[in-house]
């Protein structure tokens, strides 16, 4: 779904050069969570901002659901914003708007007509478990409730992508949790797919591949349910001595 070949990236200070991407190559399938670690330096972020099309000056080529993603400003414009979702350690919601006007925003700009934004966005606030407070303003919710509201907002128009950048870092674990859980469900529901930034086991458990980016370069991507069958057998294998 989500093709990249030879992405590389460099910032300039003066006439130094410093490599941030060293022709990175990644296929993510339709469907999967992915989840990207990396210390701080390691080009995570950069990558990050690349796969959501936020960043056009980089070498290299992009492919979204098989067609090549071009650097004109207006046609990556489009697909952030009817092919792409975002969510944010921050929630990034927008004070002034109610919870129903914050998830429907995506659905505004792409012209969807009202009614169908009433049904989809009622749909989503029930999933989530904010139907309650659907004329609430974000500053009258929990840090867990608004990071449920971000991710109602991210996928409210069914995206085939959607980016997350530390989304349960800010959270305690039982929010964290749910919020995993609501990834997985409606992620599984919609057939999205998820790139996440993070280093919260909490999240990066309940993944289906752990890619390590370390000085700009991927390091072996592990699959997590071979790697928990080998802790399990390290583990067996202690206890039988």
């Amino acid at each position: 779904m989500l093709q990249l070949l030879q992405i590389q990236k460099s910032y300039w200070q003066g006439e130094i050069e410093y490599p941030a991407l060293k022709g990175i190559n990644l296929d993510v399938n339709q469907g999967e969570m992915v989840a990207l670690c990396g210390p701080s330096g390691s080009g995570k972020s950069t990558l990050l901002n690349i796969c959501g099309l936020l960043d056009h000056q980089f070498e290299g080529e992009i492919r979204l659901a098989g067609t090549k993603v071009e650097k004109d400003p207006k046609q990556r414009m489009l697909l952030r914003r009817q092919q792409l979702g975002f969510v944010f350690q921050r929630f990034n919601l927008i004070p002034v708007m109610t919870v129903f006007e914050n998830i429907a925003y995506p659905l505004t700009l792409n012209g969807v007509h009202p009614t169908q934004i009433k049904r989809r966005v009622s749909e989503l606030l029930e999933a989530v478990g904010l139907a309650a407070f659907a004329q609430h303003r974000p500053d009258r919710l929990s840090g867990g409730q608004q990071q449920r509201v971000a991710l109602a907002r991210a996928l409210v128009h069914e995206p085939l992508l959607v980016i997350a950048d530390e989304p349960t870092a800010s959270l305690d674990s039982k929010t964290a949790q749910q919020v995993v859980g609501l990834m997985r469900t409606i992620g599984a529901q919609q057939n999205t797919t998820f790139i996440i930034a993070s280093h919260d086991e909490r999240m990066t458990q309940h993944c289906d591949r752990i890619i390590h980016l370390q000085d700009g370069v991927l390091q072996a991507e592990r699959d997590l349910c071979d790697s928990v069958l080998g802790e399990n057998m390290n583990k067996q294998k202690v206890l039988s001595r």
